[in-house]
Parts: structure tokens; sequence; C-alpha cells
């Protein structure tokens, strides 16, 4: 299992490759439940106001492939679970 610096860090580096760095505000991730009851990691990347329009369904899926990807060739087992978020729908709360 690759430790949290390291997820950021690849998240982080797969995000700005498909949806441009300037779009993305931050980048967290935590342990998780799958809905198989396996260990998952939770990926939040958090945009920029405004970046919502910019970012298509192809470069939100190539960001999700892309993630899970480079997780398993550094030898991280656990699936990926990303999400997007403003930093407003952050800062609202809700059920996570």
């Amino acid at each position: 299992m690759l430790d949290e610096k390291r997820i950021e860090e690849i998240a982080q580096e797969v995000a700005s490759e498909y949806l441009a760095s300037s779009n993305i505000s931050s980048i967290s991730s935590s342990t998780a439940i799958d809905s198989e009851g396996h260990d998952a990691l939770r990926i939040t990347i958090v945009i920029n106001p405004g970046s919502e329009a910019k970012i298509k369904g192809d470069a939100a899926l190539d960001t999700l492939v892309g993630i899970q990807d480079r997780l398993r060739r550094e030898g991280e087992e656990r699936f990926a679970i990303v999400e997007y978020a403003t930093n407003e729908e952050l800062s609202a709360g809700g059920d996570s």
C-alpha cells in the first residue's frame, strides 16, 4: 500500500494532465470501504470555481482511469473512488 502523500502526488499528476492544473484547487485522499466491503481509497479532487464547465466527461473519465492505472503500477491494490467537488460544496458539508 502506498502512503497518503504518494497517493495524492499521483492523483495530482494525473489530474493535472487531463483536467489542467489551473482547474484544480487541491487533492486529498483518505481510506474508505467499497460497495463490497473491501478497503478502498477515496480521492477528492477539489476544482476551482467556474471550472465545472471546462471539464468535459472524457477528461473526468480519463482522470479516473489514469489514477487507477498509476496506483496499480506503483503497487496500490485498493480501488480508488474518485470524487469531484468545489470548495463551496465541501464547505456546505453533506454526507461523504
